[in-house]
């Protein structure tokens, strides 16, 4: 895909990898639409850029923005539904409304984008990127409704794609852990391994973006480890799991 002058969406703007988003997609001389709740807060202007706050986790804001772009613009050359979080807990105490929050953004505001884009492109060619994670393949403890949400994602992009015309692109973003304030909002002090910036994740999903490609791996480390040496994996998430377990259990005896 060709970035020069198209107009993109950006979703979870705010920080971390969407924001290292917002500022390189401004470099490739677009039209950039920057979504989050609190956009309007962040100390970032440029002639190309909107800032515009909606929540993901309401249809009802979802159309709007929908309505907003379309109106600006006619147009919507590239969406990027990056916005998501995680909670760091046992899944076991979870009632309906803790779940459905995260599913809510992490899942069915993607899904529901998805579809949207393409009720108002039509038959136009289009871009629709979704930032899942590794760990939409590798559950981690502590995560298990994130990864939930992230593998329904992958299987949603996966199958939806077959049903679209080959000038409409979907593309999965596979992310591992990246040094943002995710980890801190979910109430985890470790930190999974390995470790990679915003910025470097936002630059390999903007070549990503331009060759067009499916999957997007920010990191060669897990897209070939976890295929060459399953056996490591298995060893590293006994580690994490021992981890988990004994930092919960600190918790719970303070």
């Amino acid at each position: 895909m060709k970035l020069e002058n198209k107009i993109v969406l950006v979703t979870g703007a705010s920080s971390g990898i969407g924001l290292d988003l917002v500022k390189a997609l401004l470099k490739e001389n677009m039209d950039v639409v920057a979504i989050s709740r609190r956009i309007e807060e962040i100390d970032l202007n440029h002639k190309r850029l909107t800032k515009k706050n909606f929540d993901l986790s309401k249809q009802s804001q979802i159309d709007a923005m929908f309505q907003f772009v379309f109106a600006q613009y006619n147009r919507l050359d590239l969406f990027i539904a990056n916005a998501g979080f995680s909670y760091y807990e046992y899944a076991s105490g979870s009632d309906w409304k803790h779940i459905e929050d995260i599913f809510r953004v992490n899942t069915l505001s993607v899904l529901y984008s998805a579809t949207q884009l393409k009720a108002h492109m039509k038959d136009a060619p289009f871009n629709f990127v979704a930032t899942a994670s590794a760990a939409s393949f590798l559950s981690m403890p502590g995560h298990a409704l994130y990864s939930a949400t992230k593998a329904a994602l992958r299987g949603f992009m996966d199958g939806y794609r077959l049903e679209l015309p080959k000038h409409q692109k979907l593309q999965t973003v596979f992310p591992v852990a990246t040094k943002t304030n995710f980890f801190n909002k979910a109430n985890q002090s470790n930190k999974p391994w390995p470790v990679q910036t915003s910025e470097h994740v936002a630059k390999i999903m903007i070549k990503g973006i331009k060759k067009d490609k499916k999957n997007i791996y920010p990191s060669k480390l897990f897209k070939y480890g976890f295929k060459l040496t399953p056996w490591f994996f298995a060893l590293y998430m006994k580690r994490q799991t021992r981890l988990f377990h004994r930092t919960k259990n600190k918790k719970i005896e303070a």
